[in-house]
């Protein structure tokens, strides 16, 4: 059977069974270490270009927050659906060029989007008519560099959607971190918001694999005999 790989259902059983089966302990490095590690302050906040404007950082550079940093310098910002036009303004005042539109054609989150750019630097600016997104934006946390970031529920939402290579990778370090209990605390946040039926299960599945990533193995050496 040819499975459909552009379903991102199908990509996290994928990779959930396999990773489940293989049952994986450690990951090869301090991932304690890098969580204590500082973060890279980026060149730009968006409070400070969407002046007046309620935005939070979602993405991979949100997902440093809750695990150890992966190098990303690509701004992904998610804003109410009422602001999204005013928030391309004033982007566009702030001498960003318009590179295209986003569309995410298989997701279910409404989610659309434009991608900026201004010396180097990458914004992609997100919005969804749908009630989670407001609630997200609503909701955030400041991380040590000063930027909005998206609460780990809504961040989890947004990568169980998606289900790219890099964000299975992500949901399992950062829900790895979560007791059962925590796990359940932000499965009943946001799972109203998720037409997938499996949302619940997969979000335990990853929370074990990750729990299996941070658990330190017992060292083993080989006998010098």
């Amino acid at each position: 059977m040819t499975l459909d790989f552009s379903q991102a259902a199908v990509r996290r059983r994928f990779y959930l069974e396999r990773g489940l089966r293989k049952r994986p302990v450690g990951s090869g490095s301090d991932l304690e270490g890098l969580m204590e590690a500082p973060r890279k302050p980026l060149p730009v906040n968006p409070k400070d270009v969407l002046v007046g404007i309620s935005a939070v950082v979602v993405g991979g550079v949100a997902t440093r927050m809750y695990s150890p940093e992966r190098v990303t310098e690509d701004l992904d910002v998610l804003v109410e659906h009422k602001h999204f036009h005013e928030a391309s303004e004033k982007l566009r005042l702030a001498s960003y060029t318009k590179v295209r539109d986003l569309f995410f054609p298989n997701a279910s989150l409404g989610l659309y989007g434009e991608a900026w750019s201004k010396d180097g630097l990458k914004i992609d600016l997100l919005a969804t008519p749908q009630k989670w997104g407001r609630q997200a934006v609503k909701k955030h946390v400041q991380d040590p560099t000063g930027l909005p970031i998206v609460t780990l529920p809504y961040l989890v939402l947004m990568k169980i959607d998606s289900a790219r290579g890099i964000d299975q990778g992500d949901l399992s370090r950062m829900l790895g971190r979560l007791s059962e209990a925590e796990c359940e605390d932000l499965i009943r946040e946001v799972a109203c918001h998720s037409t997938d039926p499996s949302f619940a299960d997969d979000v335990r599945q990853y929370a074990q694999l990750g729990r299996w990533e941070w658990e330190k193995p017992t060292p083993s050496r080989p006998d010098p005999g």
